[in-house]
């Protein structure tokens, strides 16, 4: 199977090309219909991945506090 491997990284990483290849395919075949993607661009992105890192950090942060008073 694709993903039978246990390494973390190997799975992260082919999940990432497995997204691109699909991207990739899609704008191959849907070139007319690809105006419902115009809102995706690098700063819409940039914001998302932000928005996605700080609750990313603030979760860790409540889970060390907990695991250090238990």
């Amino acid at each position: 199977m694709i993903f039978s491997t246990s390494c973390k990284i190997c799975k992260i990483i082919r999940v990432f090309l497995f997204s691109i290849f699909l991207l990739i395919l899609l704008a191959l075949v849907q070139k007319d219909k690809l105006h419902y993607l115009k809102f995706i661009t690098p700063e819409n992105a940039a914001f998302a991945i932000l928005i996605i890192g700080i609750f990313i950090t603030i979760f860790k942060i409540f889970e060390y506090l907990k695991d250090k008073r238990s």
